[in-house]
C-alpha cells in the first residue's frame, strides 16, 4: 500500500469514526443538539453569543476540486451567486440521499433566483470508485454539480464535518451565513427546512 492510499484510508476512517458518532443520522435522532434545525424556535444551534455573532467571519475551506465530468470547480463559484447551499456527503448514507434530493428540489426551484446549489463527496473513492459515485448522483438525477473530495480537501474538512450529511449555506465569499444544518429529516421536511433558511436570509 502506497503512502497516498494510506493517508486516503486513515483520512477516510477519521471521517467514518465521526460519523459514526455525529452523523449520517436523521435529524429526528439529533433534535436535543437542535444543529440548524428550521423547525426550533430558535434559528441556530444554542451557542454563547460570541460564537454567533461570529458566524459571518466564518469560511468554508478553498477548494479546487474536479467535478464528475472532469471539470475543474474552485470556490470561485461561490461569487456567482447571492448564496449557495454546499452539502457535504456520502454515498452510503441515506440521510445523504434524502437531502440530496431535497436540494435537487431546491435547486430547480431558485437556481433563477441567485441560490446555489453544490455537492461535495466525501466518499473514499478508493473503495467507492469515482464510477460508484457517479452512478448514484445519476441514479438520484441530480442537477446541480458535484465534486469529489481529495485528501487535501479531506484533511481540511476534518475542522468543520462532523458528519453526513451536512449543509452549509454560503456568501459571495465562502462565509457561513447561518450555523451548518447537520442531518436530514426526510426529503419533504428538508425541501421545508431549506426554503425557509433561503426566504430568511432573503428577507435581510
Amino acid at each position: 500500500m502506497n503512502r497516498k492510499v494510506k493517508l486516503i484510508v486513515v483520512l477516510s476512517a477519521i471521517l467514518i469514526i465521526s460519523i459514526a458518532v455525529n452523523g449520517c443520522s436523521t435529524k429526528k435522532d439529533q433534535q436535543d443538539q437542535n444543529v440548524g434545525s428550521t423547525n426550533n424556535s430558535e434559528p441556530v444551534e444554542e451557542n454563547d453569543e460570541e460564537n454567533i455573532d461570529d458566524i459571518g467571519m466564518i469560511k468554508l475551506p478553498d477548494f479546487n476540486l474536479k467535478d464528475l465530468e472532469g471539470n475543474q470547480v474552485s470556490s470561485d463559484i461561490f461569487r456567482d451567486y447571492d448564496m449557495t447551499i454546499v452539502s457535504i456527503w456520502q454515498s452510503t448514507c441515506g440521510p445523504c440521499i434524502e437531502e440530496l434530493e431535497a436540494l435537487n428540489v431546491i435547486y430547480n426551484e431558485y437556481k433563477d433566483k441567485d441560490v446555489n446549489v453544490l455537492g461535495i463527496s466525501v466518499d473514499n473513492v478508493e473503495v467507492v470508485g469515482e464510477e460508484g459515485v457517479k452512478e448514484l448522483v445519476e441514479t438520484l438525477e441530480l442537477e446541480f454539480t458535484n465534486v469529489i473530495a481529495d485528501e487535501d480537501y479531506l484533511i481540511k474538512l476534518i475542522d468543520y464535518v462532523q458528519g453526513t450529511p451536512t449543509a452549509f449555506i454560503l456568501g459571495k465569499e465562502g462565509e457561513l451565513l447561518t450555523e451548518p444544518r447537520v442531518g436530514s429529516n426526510g426529503t419533504e421536511s428538508d425541501i421545508k427546512d431549506f426554503k425557509n433558511i433561503i426566504e430568511e436570509i432573503q428577507k435581510d
